[in-house]
């Protein structure tokens, strides 16, 4: 006779994996849609996105709110928060460095 092995034995613990955090990828999203409103400012239609930039701002909120929720809830995303940022504040750079360029050029 043969042992029955129709019932398997789940006594292992079953390790899953954390969820990504929403409000990066929020900010990420955010921040490929400003990216794109910069990227067609030139275009003849490139009006109607350039005010995509201004989603720059809750990009920024939308990371660093990430980041805690990150690292209070043990998510994953850090990443994604952390290159949002970064493009936000390199944004935020070229805006600082152009006003002040043609603050005095002009």
């Amino acid at each position: 006779m043969s042992a029955d092995n129709s019932r398997v034995d789940s006594s292992e613990p079953r390790v899953s994996q954390a969820k990504v955090n929403t409000l990066s990828i929020v900010s990420i999203v955010l921040v490929a849609a400003a990216t794109m409103g910069i990227a067609m400012r030139t275009w003849s239609w490139g009006p109607i996105f350039w005010g995509f930039t201004v989603l720059v701002i809750p990009a920024v909120g939308a990371g660093h709110v990430a980041l805690q929720q990150i690292k209070v809830r043990r998510e994953r995303g850090a990443i994604l928060a952390y290159i949002a940022l970064g493009i936000c504040y390199l944004f935020a750079t070229y805006v600082l460095v152009s006003s002040v360029y043609y603050g005095i050029v002009s």
